[in-house]
């Protein structure tokens, strides 16, 4: 992330996913697998999450009734269909917030865990947003983070080198390290996969350290 190209600001996701919103159920059907499978992962532990980058609020009706969530993103117009969703029978969704991820208004270990899907690679500093993470979780809690990060091979990587140059109007960045997500003190990772579409999504869960 270190050209000027690749930087996402917040005001160019709020730009983006205004534009995105209308259609976003579509453009993102290819990371419905991978939501379950976080969300599935969610469900096995239980208590209270802060789904961070929540959207249009796609995943949330994935999650049973012994997770009780806290939803925040930083696109107003995105929210706003989240709410509905919401309003719409989902009685263990606590709240619905608009919020930059870089500056989390929430206590110290005020969650059990954190998940947040296909959202790290939106913002403009993923190591704070991670410090962020490892701050609001309860010691022994988990972070669930999974998007799509730079391909060093195979057809993606093509993808990526198109798509770079457009970060700021696609409101995210298709080229991110990893690197910047897996070194985050108080996290100690314990598990990356890859998930469908084959080598396109990466899942990393973390241990949140006393």
């Amino acid at each position: 992330m270190t050209s000027t190209n690749r930087t996402v600001e917040g005001r160019d996701v709020k730009s983006a996913y205004a534009r995105w919103a209308p259609i976003y159920e579509f453009i993102a059907t290819p990371t419905v697998p991978a939501r379950k499978i976080a969300a599935k992962r969610v469900n096995a532990i239980g208590g209270r999450f802060l789904e961070a980058g929540v959207g249009s609020g796609s995943a949330l009706p994935l999650y049973d009734d012994n997770v009780s969530l806290v939803g925040v993103d930083l696109s107003h117009d995105m929210l706003k269909i989240a709410r509905e969703r919401v309003d719409n029978g989902l009685k263990n969704v606590e709240a619905i917030l608009e919020m930059d991820l870089m500056s989390l208004a929430f206590p110290d270990a005020s969650f059990d865990g954190v998940v947040c899907m296909f959202t790290i690679t939106a913002v403009p500093d993923a190591s704070r947003v991670m410090a962020e993470f490892a701050r609001v979780v309860k010691p022994g809690g988990i972070v669930m983070i999974a998007s799509h990060f730079e391909a060093k091979a195979g057809p993606w990587q093509v993808t990526d080198r198109i798509l770079t140059p457009f970060s700021k109007r696609l409101g995210w960045n298709p080229s991110m390290s990893i690197d910047g997500v897996l070194d985050t003190p108080g996290l100690t990772l314990e598990k990356r996969e890859e998930l469908p579409p084959v080598g396109l999504i990466t899942l990393l869960s973390f241990r949140r350290t006393a």
